[in-house]
C-alpha cells in the first residue's frame, strides 16, 4: 500500500490555433479558415460556386450590363435638345 498523496496525472492538451470550417449549400461551398493566434474571426474565406450557378451568374451580369448601357444610350438620345422653329405672330412657322 502506497502512502501519501497520489500523484496527479496531468493531461497535456494542446490548444488548437488553426482550423477550418466547411459550409455547403445548394449553390455554394464555403471554406472558412481561422487562426486564433492572429485574430478571433476568420482569416480567409473561400467561396466556390457550383457549375450551373457560375454560368447563370455570368449571364445575368452580362444582361444587366447590356440593359444599363441601352438605358444610358436611350437617355442620351431623348435628352438631346430639339431644334426650335421660329414662329410668326399666329404661332405658325415663319416663311423664308
Amino acid at each position: 500500500m502506497a502512502r501519501g498523496r497520489k500523484k496527479l496525472i496531468e493531461n497535456i492538451v494542446e490548444k488548437v490555433t488553426k482550423f477550418e470550417r466547411h459550409y455547403e449549400d445548394d449553390e455554394t461551398t464555403q471554406i472558412w479558415k481561422y487562426d486564433l493566434a492572429k485574430s478571433n474571426g476568420p482569416v480567409e474565406i473561400k467561396i466556390s460556386y457550383k457549375n450551373s450557378i457560375d454560368k447563370n451568374w455570368e449571364k445575368q451580369a452580362k444582361q444587366a450590363k447590356d440593359e444599363r448601357r441601352t438605358e444610358r444610350q436611350m437617355k442620351k438620345i431623348n435628352s438631346k435638345a430639339k431644334p426650335k422653329t421660329k414662329t410668326g405672330k399666329r404661332g405658325r412657322p415663319s416663311k423664308k
